[in-house]
């Protein structure tokens, strides 16, 4: 230790032993201090410690502080800077919040289906079955006809053959059927849906068309008939005065309609979901009380309804089903917590149809890469459109790979349609503006899902009924953390704590803890991002903790580093304390290897509370007579100064409104009690030689851009916090000068005078 720090240590003990002494004069100037300094000057004193005045004359060893950790390899873990940007907090706080949801399983229940499957089918036979006089009934109904229902009515008259191509879920079953009922009299059926309409003999007994009726069919495999057998077909429906409804499902790539069916096919638009729930509605509650219908619709609409179901806008079989569970609310056969379980469910649904019936033989490259979607969009969601379509393709390599080992699978290059594949997963486009070119906000193209409860349901099928989809999504995962864009680690990380909660031991033993061990800086910071998800679940978050805490205290520094990474979020330890013991033990071993990263993470501790214990940590830090102690609270100090809340991984809500500030001085401007403590540790770091230079970078980069900003009257404010006698405000007039005279960049005269003004304006000694 330094004769100037062994000064500054005996100094702020002095300066404790002196609190009470307010307003007993200016004290002596350096020269009659003499080189050590003498006794504190005021009462602020105390929070300012002692001076080490070889600060204003050298800095040949400040380097062990900042300069050469803070200009380390950001690959590498070590003493170096986080390898992230202002943007890797808004990221993690903006994805975090999409799985901060309601965790409550859902068990049970299906989307009203009308589709039925008996089997494999005799070639050529037609097996149909005669829809009940009583859905028949239920379909008259209870039918909202879609916004081209006359135009699919008149095209159905003249070819006997119509294909209704839309999503699963929109009405197009019941579509059919309605136009089959007023065109047929009620002489409907529906298709086996393994019938071979290619095969269909109009000779044969028992494939003969019965005359005069209508047919539905929603093949099994989804693929209909060419355009010749199609033809056939309408001749043979013709033949008989009969009538057939086709149902398709438009490929993710299709961007028009299917050139072999374009004659026959139709888009089925859903009919508006008010009208169906509104119908259904009353259909359900028919001959109930008085007032029920308009209790049912208003509960319907209700906030807390509409945000347990997660779903921006309802299919029309949603709509009918969501009606069913409000009636049996309004008829008490439900409670309010049942309702709402209920309602969690629909997304559940709706996930569950997504990647369901898919054997070996089903999993086509088309099939992979529209699920590779779905799952990306989980993970991207609030993302630009071209960085969610570009992970679906590496995710949709993974997949294919595991599939066929043997084959190198490929990309489709024209014959992808974004509008069709938004369709097939419910989600949409939009301009945001997110902080994606040198933490500034653009407007961006982002796609979404069109729901909330989407995303997690994905992750969370995925993972508990999928078992196989684990290791292509992890590996996935592990090649994002490779992705310098802040946008893409960040968010594949909180979606890895995702499924780490979901099931921890798995996704930290196959993924975390190994990329927690790896040399690279930001796959720390990836397990560290990752982990806040699981800290915050009730059930493992004391557990991970735990390993955490081990981490600090291994052996190694890789887990050193990334544990100080993950106790800087401010949720890794049960208290503020208890965080900032461990980032002392690590920042303070092997030499202070791993000092900066330590105190950085105090640094986001400041931010994280503003409580005073960070900034009383960092002060018994510097009265430490232990050099690397020392070391740690001055370098607490700058960065404490360097950074901005924006910066911050997990800022207080008191600093909202504040993110492009210098975090000393927003903390300043929102507890001003603290004021003279963080201008006292500023004070530390301008008076020992080791910091001082940086602490002086630091101040005049303050004093350089406050001008017109919202914080340059606190900068005024706080000035005169730094003047404790006249050699201080010295400094801070030869600082002001310097930056005046700067042949590149000098202050604007009025704004160097304000600063001047304040500087002048302040007392020496600080008394008041």
């Amino acid at each position: 230790m330094s004769g100037g720090d062994a000064d500054a240590q005996q100094g702020g003990q002095d300066d404790r032993d002196h609190q009470g002494d307010h307003g007993q004069g200016h004290g002596r100037s350096r020269d009659q201090d003499g080189e050590g300094g003498g006794r504190a000057r005021s009462g602020r004193a105390a929070a300012h410690g002692r001076r080490d005045d070889t600060g204003d004359r050298a800095a040949s060893d400040e380097d062990d502080i900042l300069g050469a950790d803070s200009d380390a390899d950001p690959s590498a873990k070590g003493g170096g800077r986080f390898a992230a940007g202002p943007g890797a907090a808004h990221f993690a706080r903006e994805t975090r919040s999409v799985f901060l949801r309601d965790a409550s399983t859902y068990v049970g229940g299906t989307i009203n289906s009308v589709n039925f499957r008996f089997g494999e089918t005799v070639r050529g036979a037609l097996l149909a079955g005669p829809l009940p006089e009583d859905e028949l009934l239920r379909l008259r109904r209870r039918f909202i006809a879609p916004p081209d229902y006359e135009d699919f009515k008149r095209q159905l008259r003249e070819d006997h053959l119509i294909v209704l191509c839309g999503q699963p879920g929109s009405g197009r079953m019941y579509t059919a059927l309605s136009l089959l009922d007023d065109l047929g009299r009620g002489n409907v059926s529906r298709l086996d849906p393994g019938s071979d309409l290619a095969g269909l003999d109009a000779g044969d007994e028992d494939s003969r068309i019965a005359k005069g009726h209508g047919y539905a069919l929603e093949p099994a495999d989804g693929r209909l008939p060419a355009e010749l057998h199609l033809d056939r077909l309408r001749r043979l429906l013709a033949d008989r005065e009969s009538y057939a409804v086709l149902l398709s499902v438009p490929d993710p790539g299709d961007r028009g309609t299917g050139g072999g069916r374009a004659r026959y096919e139709r888009r089925h638009r859903p009919a508006a979901e008010d009208a169906v729930l509104d119908g259904h509605l009353e259909a359900e509650l028919d001959g109930g009380p008085t007032g029920a219908g308009e209790a049912a619709r208003r509960m319907a609409r209700d906030a807390r309804v509409r945000e347990a179901l997660g779903l921006e806008a309802l299919l029309p079989a949603e709509a009918a089903r969501l009606a069913g569970v409000v009636a049996r609310r309004i008829t008490g056969d439900l409670n309010e917590e049942q309702l709402l379980a209920e309602c969690r469910g629909f997304a559940a649904e709706q996930v569950r149809a997504w990647f369901a019936g898919g054997g070996a033989g089903a999993e086509t490259p088309s099939v992979l890469r529209e699920a590779a979607f779905r799952v990306s969009l989980a993970v991207f969601g609030g993302s630009s459109v071209n960085i969610a379509a570009e992970a679906a393709e590496l995710l949709a390599w993974e997949l294919a790979v595991t599939v066929d080992p043997e084959r190198m699978p490929g990309r489709p290059v024209l014959g992808d349609g974004l509008e069709a594949r938004l369709a097939s997963a419910r989600a949409t486009t939009e301009i945001r503006h997110q902080p994606v070119v040198a933490g500034r906000l653009i407007p961006v193209r982002t796609v979404r899902f069109r729901g909330t409860a989407l995303a997690p349901a994905v992750l969370a099928h995925l993972w508990e009924h999928h078992h196989n989809m684990r290791g292509p999504v992890l590996r996935w995962l592990d090649s994002l953390c490779q992705d310098g864009r802040e946008e893409v680690w960040v968010r594949a990380a909180v979606a890895a704590g995702e499924l780490c909660r979901l099931d921890c031991a798995h996704t930290l033993g196959e993924l975390l803890v190994p990329m927690a061990e790896a040399d690279q800086a930001r796959r720390g910071l990836f397990v560290a991002t990752a982990l806040q998800v699981v800290l915050e679940d009730p059930q493992t978050g004391e557990a991970v903790r735990a390993l955490v805490r081990s981490w600090a205290r291994s052996g190694r520094g890789n887990l050193r580093w990334t544990a100080a990474v993950a106790l800087s979020w401010g949720t890794a330890a049960r208290t503020v304390g208890e965080a900032l013991t461990a980032l002392g033990g690590i920042g303070t071993r092997d030499d202070g290897a791993l000092r900066f990263v330590a105190a950085q993470g105090v640094a986001h501790l400041a931010g994280f509370t503003t409580d005073r214990e960070p900034l009383t940590r960092i002060r018994s830090w510097l009265n430490d007579s232990r050099q690397q102690h020392q070391n740690l609270g001055l370098a607490s100090t700058l960065l404490l100064a360097d950074l901005t809340v924006e910066h911050v991984w997990n800022p207080a809500e008191e600093l909202g409104g504040r993110e492009r500030w210098p975090l000393a001085l927003a903390i300043c401007a929102t507890r001003p009690d603290l004021a003279a403590e963080v201008a006292g540790l500023l004070w530390t770091a301008l008076c020992t030689s080791r910091s001082y230079r940086r602490a002086l970078d630091i101040l005049a980069g303050w004093l350089r851009t406050c001008r017109g900003k919202a914080w340059e009257g606190d900068v005024l404010r706080f000035l005169p916090l730094l003047i404790l006698g006249e050699d201080d405000r010295q400094r801070l007039t030869w600082l002001i000068g310097e930056l005046c005279q700067d042949p590149d960049e000098p202050l604007e005269p009025e704004h160097a005078h304000r600063l001047l003004q304040a500087v002048q304006a302040s007392p020496a000694g600080g008394a008041r």
